[in-house]
């Protein structure tokens, strides 16, 4: 499915480009990044990572866009998986900021608060869900400052650096959502 172009207060989301393939590849293989996500970038290649584009750009259940600043600098990415908005009205959440020169700046923030505007708005959606891991507090301060509660924890659901980790589930509502942000 192919998203929209959302501004927030200090980005701009744009649909993903292929173009944009060889960041992401630096990104993923850069073990500060990775660290908190569930690929680890071994075996990636620049052709697979287009491949994986391609695969983003034609899925029907994904949304997903490329994360730039204001003055037009690419510093990552964030979309929709499994999106639902015929019978449950859902869809799951995922957010990487690359460019680690960004981190700690209230871009993560600012990106969660443009695209849950976007999903109880626009898509009409009832519950956003996203997964954490333990190790990760600056990211569960980031969604608990934008209404996601903690719903409980999969434990060892997520094998990393050949240990088990436990992932953290969160999640909005829409009434969440509206409590917080109630001219939305």
């Amino acid at each position: 499915m192919k998203a929209p172009i959302l501004k927030g207060e200090k980005v701009i989301l744009r649909p993903i480009n292929i173009k944009e393939a060889a960041h992401y590849l630096r990104w993923i293989k850069d073990g500060q990044v990775n660290k908190f996500l569930i690929i680890d970038g071994r075996g990636l290649t620049l052709e697979k990572e287009k491949k994986i584009i391609k695969q983003f750009l034609g899925h029907k259940a994904k949304m997903n866009w490329s994360i730039y600043t204001q003055d037009g600098g690419h510093i990552g990415t964030t979309g929709l998986h499994d999106i639902d908005s015929k019978k449950h009205f859902k869809a799951m959440w995922g957010i990487f900021i690359g460019d680690k020169s960004y981190w700690g700046q209230g871009l993560g923030t600012d990106v969660l608060k443009t695209v849950l505007k976007y999903c109880f708005g626009k898509l009409k959606l009832n519950r956003i869900e996203l997964g954490v891991f333990k190790f990760s507090p600056r990211g569960q301060r980031c969604y608990e400052k934008c209404g996601f509660r903690v719903e409980g924890i999969k434990r060892q659901a997520i094998k990393k650096n050949g240990k088990f980790i436990d992932e953290i589930i969160m999640s909005i509502t829409k009434d969440d959502y509206n409590k917080l942000n109630p001219r939305a």
